[in-house]
This record gives C-alpha cells, sequence and structure tokens, in this order.
C-alpha cells in the first residue's frame, strides 16, 4: 500500500480520512472481509483482526432452511410423515433462532431504527398489500399485527429495546431474570384475552431463549469448564441429550402436541392444552439448543461450500421467501402436491434468495446499509476542504 498506507494502519483513522490512503484501507477491509473471512475493526487506533465464527453462519442455515420447509409443508400436499416433520420442526426451530439472535444482540440505536423499526413498517405494508392483491380476503394493511413471520422482527425489536433491563450485573442475576422469564412464559397462556395484537403473547413466550442466547455468549467462564472437561464426560452428555431429545419429541407427539400449540399465540383454553404441555415444549426445545450450540457448532468451525454463504445470507432469506410462499398458497398450490416438488422448491428458494447478490441488496434496503452509506458520504463531504484533491 505503500509508506503513507503503512503508517495509516498505525494511526487513528480520523488522522488519514483525508488522504487517498485512507479510502484504500476502507476499500482492502471490506475485501478482506468478504474473501478471507477476517474483519478488520480499529482498537485502540489500530487495525484489530477478526475471525468469522463460521460454526454460526452453518448454524444459520440450517435454522433458516428448516423455517422455509416447515412453512412449505404448511401448504404441501398429504404424504406419509408430512405432520410428524412438521411438527418436530416447529419444536425448537424459532427457540433456536432466537437464542442465536441472542448470542449477537447489542443495541445500535441507527441500526434499531434503520434495520428493525422502518424495515417492519416497509415490509408490514410490503406483504400485507400483496396478499391482499393476491384475493386473500382476511388480510388488510395495518400495523398493529405483524403479519405472518414478521412477528419475529417485530419481536427481536423489543428485545433489543429491552437489553439495558436484561444486563444483569452478576451470573445469580441472570440466572434469576431467565427463571422469571421462563415462568411469565408459562404463565401467559392463561391468558384467554391473548392473540396476535401486537405479538404481545409470543413477545413473553419466547423471551426465554433470547435471554439464554444473551447470556451464553457472555459465560466465558461456563464455556471455558466445559471445555476443559473430559472428552469423556463431554461425550456422555451429549449421547444424554441427545437421548433426552429423541424421548421428548416421542412424548409430545404421542400426547397430540401440534404445532399450533408451540407458535405461542394461542391460550390454553383456546387449543385445549395446558401449561405442562407448554412445559415439555419448552424442555424440548432447551435440550435441541444445547445439542445444536454446545455439540454440534464446535464440529461447524470451517467455510463449507454454498451452506456458508447461506448461512451468511439469512437475511433475504428470511424477509423474502414469504412472498413466494404466498403467491404458492393462493395462485398455485398444485407446485407442492408431492415431496419430490417440495424438496425442488425448497432447494430452490434457498439458492435464489440466499446468494450473495441478493444478500447485499437486502442488506442495503432492509439492513440499514442506505444510511450508514448515506452517513458516510456525509462524513467524508464534510472533512474535505473546498478545492483539496483526494
Amino acid at each position: 500500500m505503500g509508506r503513507r498506507g503503512d503508517r495509516c494502519l498505525n494511526e487513528r483513522p480520523l488522522s488519514c480520512q483525508n488522504s487517498a490512503a485512507f479510502l484504500l484501507l476502507l476499500r482492502e477491509r471490506r475485501k478482506h472481509d468478504i474473501l478471507s473471512g477476517h474483519r478488520l475493526s480499529w482498537k485502540e487506533g489500530t487495525p484489530d483482526v477478526k475471525t468469522r465464527e463460521y460454526q454460526y453462519d452453518n448454524l444459520r442455515f440450517l435454522l433458516i432452511a428448516l423455517v422455509v420447509l416447515g412453512h412449505l409443508l404448511e401448504i404441501a400436499g398429504e404424504f406419509p410423515h408430512k405432520e410428524t416433520l412438521y411438527a418436530v420442526i416447529y419444536s425448537f426451530h424459532m427457540p433456536a433462532f432466537l437464542f442465536l439472535s441472542g448470542m449477537f444482540a447489542r443495541f445500535d440505536r441507527s441500526k434499531w431504527i434503520f434495520g428493525m423499526a422502518l424495515p417492519y413498517l416497509v415490509l408490514q405494508w410490503l406483504y400485507t398489500a400483496f396478499v391482499e392483491k393476491l384475493g386473500d380476503p382476511w388480510v388488510h394493511v395495518q400495523f398493529s399485527r405483524p403479519y405472518w413471520i414478521l412477528w419475529y422482527l417485530f419481536v427481536l425489536a423489543i428485545y433489543t429495546l429491552l437489553l439495558p433491563v436484561y444486563d444483569a450485573p452478576s451470573p445469580t442475576g441472570r440466572w434469576l431474570v431467565v427463571a422469571a422469564s421462563v415462568a411469565l412464559a408459562l404463565l401467559v397462556g392463561f391468558d384467554k384475552s391473548i392473540d396476535y395484537q401486537w405479538s404481545a403473547s409470543r413477545i413473553v413466550a419466547f423471551q426465554p431463549w433470547f435471554l439464554l442466547g444473551y447470556y451464553f455468549r457472555q459465560a466465558e467462564g461456563l464455556r471455558a469448564r466445559w471445555n476443559g472437561a473430559g472428552r469423556t464426560f463431554r461425550g456422555m452428555l451429549l449421547g444424554l441429550g441427545a437421548v433426552c431429545c429423541v424421548a421428548l419429541e416421542w412424548l409430545m407427539l404421542r400426547q397430540g402436541v401440534t404445532a399450533k400449540m408451540m407458535l405461542g399465540a394461542y391460550g390454553y383454553e383456546d387449543l385445549g392444552y395446558s401449561w405442562q404441555v407448554r412445559g415439555l415444549i419448552m424442555c424440548c426445545a432447551a435440550v435441541v439448543i444445547f445439542l445444536l450450540f454446545v455439540g454440534l457448532a464446535p464440529h461447524l468451525k470451517r467455510r463449507i461450500p454454498v451452506i456458508t454463504v447461506l448461512g451468511q445470507n439469512t437475511l433475504p432469506i428470511y424477509l423474502l421467501h414469504g412472498f413466494f410462499f404466498h403467491l404458492l398458497r393462493l395462485k398455485s398450490p398444485y407446485l407442492l402436491a408431492q415431496p419430490w416438488q417440495v424438496l425442488l422448491v425448497w432447494v430452490g428458494l434457498l439458492l435464489l434468495l440466499g446468494n450473495p447478490v441478493t444478500g447485499r441488496v437486502t442488506s442495503f434496503l432492509f439492513g440499514g446499509g442506505w444510511y450508514h452509506l448515506l452517513q458516510t458520504r456525509r462524513g467524508r463531504g464534510r472533512s474535505i476542504a473546498p478545492g483539496e484533491k483526494i
């Protein structure tokens, strides 16, 4: 990069912002992030290289793939074991996704406004207007009832706002917060008035998973003790977890637990189930999360062709697959009549929506990218004196 560029690497970015070397450095930072799986951040005025954690990209792919598959099964034709697969997916996929979201949660005002609140308003209008145009008589544009998949974005925005409340100073305090959230998740089912309004029931019902993920990321001591435990002990515990997972899933299916009971949007009386059943569902989700993030994640710390890239672009898959879902539901349900058709549509949607080009466009429009670009250009304009060359 030249002598001037080398000097910029050891100085604060602001001291070089009027130079071509600094602009080149910014470009190299972005290129480095994309191509090598590392990202450069500024720490104490010097570049700090961070390795991308591929295991979480790979887990994101697994979870978003299950989200899309679950939605396709909802409108697919009848075939053997469809309902069983559908119920198993719903028993853990959203709790696990919220756990993962909690792990990387932090409050940033501009990101919250332009990456959560504003996208929710825009997408709520787009989704309801789109489905209404397709001919669904029950859908109308409104913002107080997050439409379909947008409940997740709405709930995530609420949890992010509550991060200062979640910041318990000690491990004991964190466990108390989690225990209180579990109790509330069980109690909310007794409320006969709950429905989809403001996703209030889901905010309470799914809160423990976000909290556990948020605290798990901070629990370095707990992770260190687990890594320091013997391989035999860890293997036995993971094996026990796998047995418990199978047993709990079998018990839920035997008890007639349906996917609707796992949505967190209906009271016990509405669907004829009890708080014990919700507790069983939560136990099953907890065991699966343990197996995924403690057992499976350490074996996924490498870049897997296609899968890792799709896992890095889950935002467009999440936000956009709903438009295809409703198009299929209302206009072309015959395209999902057979299992092989479901498989083809499933893989096609993941590849179409999860490619890097779609990811960049979606992040720019709905991830706050346009706002950050605008801020960067404004800052660059203020830092350059009239007539100064760059």
